[in-house]
């Protein structure tokens, strides 16, 4: 097969036997599979066009779109009078940064001008959405504040957003009830995606599934569950019955989707590992109670209480599981909690706790405790796509490796090593099917009059280097890229021009 570029566009698609158009340069791609240019369904790279150094983590592994705003997580809108308070919650999980935007489309203004390493397919958060409303409070939002978060909804879907993104064991989304979910997904209508990190993905994952998908069911909403995994080692093996409950509802004809990443830990910030109430107030009211006695043995005591309704990561991973990937300080750096604890001798809790004191909250964690059988079986699902999750770039330290290594890995250790998924669906789920889902255009095929995002790669040598010890390595077999038509690596490497653009969501 060639395939024939002029311009942006893929201009033809030339069968076998067939000859290219007259005077066409035609480059040897034998023996490499050309597909479309890879999307990433869950990123957290919001911030890459305000980087000086361009962060290049994803397009060496083919990935030319990213949907960014996961989480609940989004740079914008920002309420001028809670700016201190966004600020010190995003510095808990991106470097430091500055807020100088106010609406959505003012972040995406001041976005376009840093411009983008890959095409930029950005998600409101809800989080942000409530601190630009209301703050970090433990409380319902009032009518009037619902309103106006529905309003910045509204505002951010007309300047671009794909959809609402929310993360539910986070602060202040952490403190949403169902209600106040499904009345802004209501919003979104038939184009927008509501993308859930659930409530719980641990003892009370079943749960948080069907919260999920009754927070959109009312207005026939569309739901992706953001990286579904078992993460709880006291639930292993419970992945196909998660699956089949999903598989009802699209039966019933609920849309609904869900994306995943190919290893057995995750990774987030370290103050997630506290209990829903320490975080009422803000950043400057947990850092108090992070300094109080009381506090800390309210807080141990309810770590050790099996079966709560918030995410209790401490029991779903065990401290020993919990690796300290990146600090403010780059202190401590690969240690588990538990290590530390024996180091400070004190508890994991307390250690975890002085350890967040000194960074002023800037902590992330990996955490390791998901079972093998179970992300080969969710890595399988016809409807799973693909994201890295990779924290966002820029904070150093021992990121995991997903972050470089998510779509090689894939395609080599699960696709060609282990024969557990087969390569021509495992590509239209890294490319048609996520574009399907969030309402990308003209992207994900190799189909004429798309645009040329399109990656040359080497089924036979393609793999992910980076490992937990060298997270940062960079995938093999990986021989082009194309952005737009322009060549934006070769050989595995980048050359050196931001030709990514940011998207806009079609009509359905």
């Amino acid at each position: 097969m060639t395939v024939v570029l002029e311009g942006e566009e893929i201009a033809a698609v030339v069968l076998p036997g067939e000859r290219p158009p007259n005077g066409a340069e035609v480059i040897d791609v034998s023996g490499l599979v050309i597909c479309p240019g890879l999307i990433d369904t869950h990123s957290h790279a919001d911030n890459v066009p305000f980087l000086a150094e361009a962060d290049t983590s994803k397009v060496v592994q083919g990935v030319t779109t990213e949907v960014v705003g996961n989480c609940g997580f989004s740079l914008g809108p920002v309420n001028p009078a809670d700016v201190a308070d966004l600020q010190t919650l995003m510095g808990r999980i991106f470097p430091p940064m500055e807020f100088p935007w106010t609406s959505f489309a003012d972040f995406l203004t001041h976005a376009d001008a840093g411009g983008y390493v890959t095409n930029y397919a950005p998600l409101v958060g809800h989080n942000v959405l409530r601190v630009a409303a209301f703050g970090s409070l433990n409380r319902a939002p009032t009518r009037v504040e619902l309103d106006l978060m529905g309003g910045l909804l509204q505002e951010a879907l007309e300047a671009g957003a794909f959809g609402l993104s929310s993360g539910l064991i986070y602060p202040p989304g952490l403190f949403a009830v169902e209600e106040e979910l499904s009345a802004l997904s209501a919003r979104l209508g038939s184009d927008g995606v509501y993308a859930t990190h659930m409530r719980n993905e641990s003892v009370h994952l079943r749960d948080s599934i069907k919260e999920s998908l009754r927070t959109v069911a009312g207005h026939k909403g569309r739901l992706h569950v953001s990286h579904l995994k078992v993460a709880d080692r006291a639930q292993w093996g419970q992945m196909g019955q998660v699956l089949d409950e999903l598989d009802v509802a699209r039966e019933a004809g609920q849309l609904v989707t869900q994306d995943a990443y190919p290893y057995t830990a995750g990774s987030t910030m370290l103050t997630a590992m506290l209990p829903p109430w320490f975080h009422d107030g803000g950043s400057e009211a947990v850092l108090a109670r992070l300094g109080s006695a009381e506090a800390l043995e309210r807080a141990e005591r309810d770590l050790a209480q099996p079966g709560s309704r918030f995410e209790n990561l401490a029991l779903a991973a065990g401290w020993d599981n919990v690796i300290i990937s990146s600090t403010g300080t780059h202190r401590h750096e690969g240690k588990s909690v538990a290590q530390l604890g024996h180091e400070l001798n004190t508890s994991p809790l307390r250690a975890a706790a002085q350890l967040l004191v000194q960074e002023n909250l800037m902590a992330t964690m990996v955490m390791h405790m998901m079972d093998e059988a179970d992300v080969v079986t969710v890595l399988a699902h016809p409807q799973t796509a693909f994201g890295s999750d990779g924290l966002p770039p820029g904070t150093g330290g021992r990121p995991h490796p997903r972050t470089y290594g998510t779509f090689p890995r894939v395609l080599g250790r699960y696709v060609r090593d282990q024969g557990a998924l087969e390569l021509e669906d495992t590509v239209r789920r890294m490319t048609s099917l996520p574009a399907d889902i969030f309402g990308i255009p003209h992207r994900g095929q190799v189909r004429t009059g798309f645009v040329a995002d399109l990656v040359c790669f080497d089924p036979a040598t393609v793999a992910d280097g980076a490992t937990y010890e060298d997270p940062t390595l960079a995938p093999t077999g990986i021989h082009r890229v194309y952005q737009g038509g322009h060549l934006s690596v070769l050989d595995g490497t980048w050359q050196g021009h931001r030709t990514g653009r940011r998207l806009t969501p079609a009509r359905r």
